[in-house]
């Protein structure tokens, strides 16, 4: 039997879960996600289950020539508690709905993209995203002797 002490994997949120927690305590409607001095009543905090509740959302994803066109339905999610972040072949997104639920998804793009020019709408429960494909490079052969 080992003395060893499991570590909670768990127990250090990344760094997109704290801008994300600083933007909901902001926001007073929304549950908080601070440390709590005492027992609040109603649901609990949608961080206090996150792990267990998480869901991945449904998402479609589009590619053409020049664009990829991702659409994931957050039904119930406010504005305020979505992050969406783009990396060279990856999209993350992440929200809370003001009844607790959580919605987690990293998407692989599988082209790289140009992450500056990335643009999201969200309107009526639904986020479309916008990903310019990053464009190669022409080579000029020029003629040998």
């Amino acid at each position: 039997m080992s003395d060893e002490v499991p570590r909670d994997r768990d127990s250090t949120p990344p760094s997109s879960l704290d801008r994300l927690l600083r933007r909901i305590e902001a926001h007073r409607s929304l549950p908080g996600g601070g440390q709590a001095t005492g027992r609040a009543l109603g649901p609990p905090t949608a961080l206090a289950v996150e792990g267990e509740r998480a869901q991945e959302p449904i998402a479609d994803v589009v590619v053409t020539p020049a664009r990829i066109y991702v659409t994931v339905e957050l039904p119930g999610v406010s504005r305020e508690t979505l992050e969406v972040t783009a990396e060279d072949q990856r999209l993350s997104v992440h929200a809370i709905a003001p009844d607790g639920r959580v919605f987690h998804s990293e998407i692989d793009l599988h082209q790289p993209i140009e992450p500056e020019a990335v643009t999201a709408t969200y309107r009526n429960g639904v986020l479309d995203v916008t990903l310019p494909r990053r464009r190669g490079h022409r080579v000029r052969i020029q003629k040998g002797e």
